[in-house]
């Protein structure tokens, strides 16, 4: 049903909608809105000429692409109510860019169905997860973080960063749940979350675009695994979005905050397998 609505919409709707959406997921949960962008650009894609073996590489690099942006403006309204942890983003920070840099060249040589099974299976256990786990509401900026703890955190950041370019999303929905199990509250979590996604998608976005140059010269409108029209309406309108869904954020509380993002990624991880296998 959600494919055939897509399906008479024109493309000048979508992918604005899609921007308002993925901003506004990313202002509240503190993700890039990959979950938003990357399940709509597989139905949108093949509409418009991208063949099945390309589609999800190109869902994934425009994502990275858009994430960039919905990051910052994400950040900012989250740094705006002192909900980002800077100090802890130094010491993640090289991880996630390594680990991205690598996913982004993995990628171009992986089949699409392997990364869309990848991207379904991180959504249901990071479902799982949010949906049962305990709210710890110590703020982590508040306690010093201990010199031993940095490898973890680089190693965290390594995995962090591969997983979510390798499947096209900022790392919120991994790193979010990360950062509570080691003491920030959910705000404060899903704000420095927010932020660590900016690397990530920049490395990542170059890497697809990169990686994709000799194969996608036939596609129009495209530079690599990109396709600017869909980046260009989604950008735009993420930005809209974005600090809504940060004020929303603050209003619910944590508990609640956390059960509707596991919500919310067990209907996207649900949506996809039914639009690709059962459809």
């Amino acid at each position: 049903m959600f494919s055939s609505l897509l399906g008479i919409l024109p493309l000048w709707i979508i992918f604005p909608l899609t921007g308002l959406l993925a901003g506004f997921m990313a202002g509240l949960f503190g993700i890039g809105g990959g979950f938003i962008i990357v399940p709509l650009l597989l139905l949108v894609l093949p509409q418009i000429g991208i063949g099945t073996e390309l589609v999800m590489h190109f869902a994934i690099g425009t994502s990275l692409a858009c994430i960039v942006f919905t990051s910052i403006s994400s950040t900012r309204s989250h740094h705006l109510k002192k909900s980002v942890n800077w100090q802890l983003i130094k010491i993640v920070a090289p991880g996630l860019i390594i680990g991205s840099i690598v996913a982004s060249k993995v990628a171009s040589l992986v089949d699409g169905e392997v990364l869309m099974t990848v991207f379904v299976f991180g959504a249901l256990i990071t479902a799982i997860y949010l949906f049962f786990s305990k709210v710890d509401n110590v703020e982590l900026d508040n306690i010093p973080i201990q010199k031993k703890d940095n490898l973890i955190y680089f190693l965290f950041g390594n995995f962090t960063g591969f997983i979510s370019s390798l499947i096209g999303i900022g790392g919120g929905s991994i790193l979010v749940p990360f950062y509570v199990f080691k003491g920030q509250s959910a705000h404060k979590a899903i704000g420095t979350a927010a932020a660590c996604g900016f690397p990530v998608a920049l490395f990542g976005a170059i890497g697809y675009l990169i990686s994709g140059l000799s194969i996608t010269q036939n596609i129009s409108y495209s530079s690599g695994y990109i396709y600017w029209p869909a980046f260009i309406g989604i950008v735009v309108f993420s930005v809209l979005g974005a600090p809504v869904g940060a004020k929303v954020a603050h209003a619910f509380e944590e508990t609640t905050l956390k059960k509707v993002f596991a919500v919310f990624l067990v209907f996207t991880g649900g949506q996809i397998i039914y639009t690709q296998w059962f459809s």
